[in-house]
């Protein structure tokens, strides 16, 4: 997902929530709530922004958090429909180990 320059700092500026990590010219920056702004190391997103120029219009990626896959609930008691949920139950969790693993 991708989002404009100009709204993103519309954001910070009105206090409303912001993506965490985005990604601006292929660098990722995480966003500082103590500095209320992006930053990379040390560096913050200023000063790629201002060596840039105008770039308000300018799109900033938005990385998302990677979310755990739910486990399949039921309220069945059909016996098939219980061992079909739990292999699938299974293969969620081996999903989600992989996740982390990157």
């Amino acid at each position: 997902m991708k989002i404009k320059m100009i709204d993103l700092l519309n954001k910070i500026a009105n206090n409303e929530e912001v993506p965490k990590k985005i990604r601006y010219f292929g660098q990722i920056y995480e966003y500082s709530e103590e500095m209320k702004f992006y930053y990379q190391n040390r560096f913050s997103m200023y000063r790629d922004f201002y060596a840039e120029g105008n770039c308000l219009n300018d799109e900033v990626e938005i990385i998302e958090e990677d979310k755990k896959i739910e486990f399949l609930r039921t309220t069945t008691n059909d016996k098939v429909l219980v061992e079909f949920k739990d292999k699938i139950n299974e293969v969620i969790d081996a999903l989600n180990k992989l996740k982390v693993d990157d």
